[in-house]
């Protein structure tokens, strides 16, 4: 398989934040440690743009790995249509490259010098609903 198919390329949206202006550039850096992160590149104080291969990363991954270490993702509308967009291309083609999910565990090797917040993710849906 041609290596162009599994590389992709996105960007990820950050909430403003007034306490921390540099928050993509800290994100860019725990990002880029990942095996299988191409290249992380802040685009603006919370945008960032990333390019990994999709045999190693996957969009919800790189997610969830952001707001383990403490990022808070946007959650407006046009981030969370093209976040869902996003997943839903890469869950078509994992499945049509037979990638498994969970196949290899990801370490980080970078500190962040921010707490991580531990938020009951039970509490979204409940307001949701």
């Amino acid at each position: 398989m041609d290596d162009k198919y599994l590389i992709h390329h996105r960007k990820v949206c950050l909430k403003k934040l007034q306490s921390s202006p540099s928050q993509a550039e800290k994100a860019c850096t725990a990002l880029s440690s990942i095996r299988g992160m191409i290249n992380a590149d802040p685009i603006s104080e919370c945008r960032i743009k990333l390019s990994y291969s999709l045999e190693h990363l996957s969009f919800n991954l790189i997610e969830e790995l952001l707001e383990e270490l403490g990022f808070h993702l946007d959650r407006s509308l046009l981030p969370t249509i093209r976040r869902m967009v996003y997943q839903y291309l890469e869950d078509n083609a994992r499945e049509h490259l037979s990638f498994e999910e969970g196949e290899d565990e990801q370490n980080l090797v970078c500190k962040i010098d921010h707490p991580v917040s531990h938020e009951e993710p039970e509490k979204y849906w409940t307001n949701y609903r």
